[in-house]
């Protein structure tokens, strides 16, 4: 025959009906099992520390556990079941903890296995991301932790703004005339906006930190200016060249022509030039073999070697690609003599004032 109580304690002024309720218990069982009460006992007491089997002729409880060298408290929870006339006491070390959160103390009798996060739960108190609590949460009890308080904290933002002014480019515009200009696209200024996120503690301390960045990139202003040329396809017969140029930007020292190639420039020069023919297969003072494109220059004035585009200032004549490969002796400064394939064509060229553009080296 077999008979459970189940004993709950509760503060101080119930321990004493726990205490009866265990006695009569034991005394039920006594009676319910004819065991003379003067007979021995046997108890299998378990406190969670220790586990044993104990005998005694006493029938209070208290009495047994003392007998048996079990640690105990009136806050203690005890069941006890008996089967086979083993009367098994189970123990469940209990303690009081005061808890202090939201202005509240709140003092309650928990079990010494809990933890703190147990706790807080049974009172129905949730944290926040930087509430601080006394204690760890994982941490156990035991008898040790017998105050918690909860820091609760305020979370404010705060956002900086700052402005980041938009800058003025110049584009070339290919479709543009030379000399013209236009906004093509307007400036619009950007932001930077900087949150600062400040965390205040019930205790009063506070710590302020950059929470998160946003950049708002400005909208350049574009100033689009113009490199096309009004030169046409040269018309002067004397031409030596069909290659004009459609393109000059002047910001970035280029010239493109019209067969697509584009040439850094590092100055426009003007040209006293004259024109020059020499027998075929004629040297010229640099080994080159005298030739179209070939021209004679003053070296300290333009080095040898140096390349230009040779044009006149209105376009009709265009002399074209040429390098400095030789020189003369009437020649000084910025005169030239370009070099042609026959001594009529010189004589109709003449004298003439051109243009050239030096074509930087790529050395």
């Amino acid at each position: 025959m077999s008979s459970r109580k189940s004993t709950l304690c509760s503060p101080f002024i119930r321990a004493t009906l726990q205490l009866t309720a265990c006695i009569a218990t034991v005394l039920s069982v006594l009676f319910l099992c004819n065991i003379p009460a003067t007979a021995k006992i046997t108890y299998a007491i378990d406190n969670g520390e220790q586990q044993l089997v104990f005998s005694s002729n006493a029938t209070e409880l208290s009495a047994v556990l003392d007998e048996a060298g079990v640690a105990h408290s009136e806050l203690d929870l005890v069941d006890t079941a008996t089967e086979d006339g083993v009367i098994s006491v189970s123990i469940t070390p209990r303690q009081y903890v005061t808890v202090v959160c939201d202005g509240v103390t709140t003092s309650m009798l928990t079990n010494t296995s809990d933890t703190v996060a147990d706790v807080l739960a049974h009172l129905n108190i949730e944290l926040a991301e930087f509430d601080q609590v006394s204690a760890e949460l994982d941490a156990v009890l035991d008898g040790a932790i017998t105050e918690i308080s909860v820091n609760r904290a305020t979370v404010t933002y705060e956002t900086e703004r700052t402005l980041i002014p938009y800058e003025s480019i110049r584009e070339a515009s290919t479709e543009m005339p030379r000399g013209e200009e236009a906004v093509t696209t307007d400036g619009v200024d950007g932001t930077l906006e900087e949150v600062y996120r400040t965390v205040t503690m019930e205790d009063g301390t506070s710590t302020t930190d950059l929470f998160s960045v946003n950049t708002i990139a400005p909208v350049n202003e574009v100033v689009s200016y113009g490199t096309k040329t009004e030169y046409q396809r040269p018309t002067n017969g004397l031409s030596t060249s069909s290659e004009y140029i459609t393109n000059i930007d002047d910001e970035a020292g280029t010239f493109t022509t019209s067969k697509g190639d584009t040439y850094s420039f590092s100055k426009v020069d003007t040209l006293n030039a004259t024109a020059y023919t020499a027998r075929p297969g004629a040297i010229c003072s640099t080994g080159r073999v005298a030739r179209v494109g070939v021209v004679a220059v003053d070296p300290k004035y333009i080095p040898y070697g140096t390349e230009m585009f040779i044009m006149s200032e209105d376009g009709s004549f265009v002399y074209g690609l040429a390098i400095a490969g030789d020189c003369g002796g009437a020649i000084d400064n910025n005169d030239v003599d370009l070099y042609m394939n026959s001594r009529n064509n010189c004589i109709q060229f003449g004298r003439r004032n051109l243009t050239a553009f030096i074509i930087e080296s790529e050395d």
